[in-house]
């Protein structure tokens, strides 16, 4: 087995337990769930373990945390995506190439948005990211946090409330059932910042077909790295 395998498996052995604890509980939408200390006592797993595995469970909207009251469950209504997705994450390793797969249609089909309907202060603070993407790259460090806010940045611009909300689940799955982010495998050159200046370019520019034929590439050269 894989490092990233093992930490996969890990991943999805929690969300099992802690599925299962919630059922045997008998806890039911609205409930408040135990707390971070005591799910790490009674699942004798470690507490940032256990703290990754529910901050993705809010992101996908299947907790929400009160401040000051703790974590709840949410109606199952708001969870039609968290099925979706949970399939995927508790079936095998593969359901991390369905999620790049998926994220690079979200990411293709939403430029053409972002494009149209960009504000100039937008575009301003993705030149910059960009700007720091370079810099950081001719010192021969990896963009990591830069790249993440730039594409997220791109899924803003779109101005699409439901893709956003999409996206974000997708993006940090992939992360979630990696031992090291996205970024950090597929290593960013020069190259790679080349097509980044040529996209911001087309964007800037108003190019919706440039703009998704670069787009395209970028995908491309993170799924072959899969």
């Amino acid at each position: 087995m894989t490092v990233t395998e093992a930490s996969a498996s890990k991943f999805q052995f929690l969300l099992r337990k802690i599925n299962r604890l919630i059922e045997e509980d008998g806890l039911r939408p609205g409930d408040k769930i135990p707390s971070e200390r005591e799910l790490s006592e009674r699942l004798q797993a470690g507490r940032s373990s256990i703290r990754e595995v529910l901050r993705s469970l809010e992101l996908l909207g299947i907790i929400t945390t009160r401040r000051g009251e703790g974590t709840f469950l949410q109606p199952h209504h708001k969870n039609h995506l968290v099925d979706l997705l949970a399939g995927y994450i508790l079936r095998d390793i593969k359901s991390r190439q369905d999620l790049l797969e998926m994220r690079e249609l979200l990411e293709v089909g939403s430029i053409q948005l972002a494009v149209q309907r960009r504000e100039e202060e937008e575009l301003m603070e993705l030149k910059k990211l960009l700007d720091e993407m370079k810099q950081m790259v001719i010192k021969g460090i990896q963009p990591n946090k830069a790249l993440q806010e730039f594409h997220a940045l791109l899924i803003k611009m779109a101005n699409n409330y439901l893709l956003t909300r999409i996206w974000y689940p997708i993006v940090h799955y992939v992360k979630t059932i990696e031992t090291e982010g996205y970024e950090n495998i597929v290593k960013i050159s020069e190259d790679t910042i080349r097509l980044y200046e040529q996209l911001v370019e087309a964007v800037s520019n108003q190019e919706g077909q440039l703009a998704i034929d670069v787009m395209e590439r970028l995908c491309e050269n993170r799924l072959l790295h899969k």
